[in-house]
C-alpha cells in the first residue's frame, strides 16, 4: 500500500508546484513512531515532576495477606499502630506483625522450617511482598 502526500508551497499561485512523494506504508509508520517517541520523551523529560506526583497514591498504602490464593486479611498502614496478626496456615498459625508503615513475619515463626519468610524482613513499599512457600502465605504491599 502506498500513501501519496501532496504538498503545495509557493506564494505565487500561477507558479505553484506540486511535490508528490510516494512513501511506503512501512516508512510512513516508522516515521510516525519515531516522531511520537521523540515527542513523548520530550514531554516526559519536561514534565518529570508532574508525572512523579501523579504516580503517588492519594490514599494510605495498603497491605493484604493471602493464604493459598485466598484473601485472609487486608488493611491500610497507620503510623502509630502496632498489631499482632495470627494467620492460620497449613502448618499452624503464622505470627505477622503490622507496625507503623511496615509489615513482617515475626522471628519466632514456628510454622516454617526454613524461616526464609521471617528472614526477609519488613516490607514498606508498594509492590514488595513476603512469601512463605511451604504454607502458601503471601504478604503484599499494594
Amino acid at each position: 500500500m502506498e500513501i501519496v502526500i501532496i504538498q503545495t508551497g509557493s506564494e505565487n499561485l500561477q507558479n505553484e508546484t506540486m511535490i508528490i512523494q510516494k512513501i511506503t506504508r512501512r516508512k510512513f509508520l516508522l516515521g510516525g513512531f519515531s516522531a511520537g517517541a521523540l515527542s513523548a520523551s520530550a514531554f516526559l523529560l519536561g514534565q518529570k515532576v508532574t508525572i512523579a506526583d501523579s504516580l503517588k497514591s492519594p490514599t494510605e498504602p495498603q497491605w493484604q495477606i493471602t493464604v493459598d490464593g485466598k484473601l485472609v486479611q487486608a488493611g491500610t498502614f497507620v503510623a502509630d499502630l502496632r498489631k499482632d496478626l495470627l494467620i492460620p496456615v497449613q502448618n499452624g498459625t503464622a505470627h505477622v506483625i503490622l507496625e507503623g508503615n511496615r509489615i513482617f513475619v515475626h522471628n519466632d515463626n514456628t510454622v516454617c522450617e526454613k524461616k526464609i519468610c521471617s528472614m526477609m524482613g519488613a516490607i514498606t513499599k508498594s509492590g514488595e511482598c513476603i512469601t512463605c512457600l511451604p504454607n502458601k502465605l503471601v504478604i503484599r504491599v499494594l
